[in-house]
């Protein structure tokens, strides 16, 4: 389903575009600082995503949607008849499988808190960027870091880049929506409201949903335009 191309010209896609340049900038970022701090989370690891469930802004939820619309339809569809079973018996994020490797299945249009968790720092009260290594992370696998909050003159002695700030991605997203003043909703509602809110503008527009294919999981997943 060409979902992007659907919402052409719509407020919605104006909000997945503009959130797509920030998750942009979020990977741009976090990409130069775990290169130069040689700083990584554990392969399979998802101990970070179990028990929990994001709460998301409209402009996330949009994102979403329209990812799961555009790599798997069949999600989509589940999610919006209430037929979607969670693997994890409905505690935390309906969309997370602890018996994958990968975890998540919808990595591609995870929102933003699950983008920023890790490889994100915030601001002490004087301003200046700290870190803390994710709990769940092994002690014997975090060397040269421990578990303790790193203020800014060492997370600079560790690495010639800047950590990125959290709420300063977070300030811009809450931007895009000025009159939502930042409201949130549990991701289990809010993504099911998005699809229905985008597969109505999709019918709109002459979208036969009997004869899309969609696709059956993210195995090659395919990127919004942003």
């Amino acid at each position: 389903m060409d979902i992007m191309r659907i919402l052409e010209g719509t407020r919605e896609k104006e909000l997945i575009d503009s959130l797509g340049g920030i998750y942009s900038d979020i990977e741009a970022r976090q990409g130069e600082w775990k290169d130069s701090a040689s700083f990584s989370c554990l392969d399979g690891c998802g101990d970070c995503c179990s028990h929990f469930e994001p709460d998301l802004l409209e402009c996330e939820a949009l994102y979403l949607a329209a990812w799961i619309l555009e790599n798997d339809f069949p999600l989509a569809q589940r999610l919006m008849d209430g037929s979607h079973v969670s693997l994890n018996n409905g505690d935390g994020c309906i969309l997370f499988n602890p018996d994958s490797p990968y975890h998540c299945t919808v990595y591609g249009g995870r929102c933003l808190i699950c983008r920023l968790f890790g490889y994100s720092g915030e601001l002490d009260k004087d301003g200046r960027r700290r870190w803390r290594p994710c709990r769940f992370y092994p002690s014997d696998k975090l060397i040269p870091f421990e578990h303790r909050t790193y203020g800014e003159d060492e997370l600079s002695a560790l690495s010639s880049v800047p950590i990125p700030v959290m709420s300063h991605f977070m300030e811009r997203a809450l931007s895009l929506s000025p009159d939502s003043a930042g409201d949130t909703e549990s991701l289990r509602d809010a993504v099911v409201k998005a699809l229905k809110r985008l597969m109505f503008i999709a019918c709109i527009k002459g979208f036969d949903g009997d004869n899309d294919n969609g696709g059956g999981g993210n195995d090659n997943p395919t990127p919004l335009s942003a």
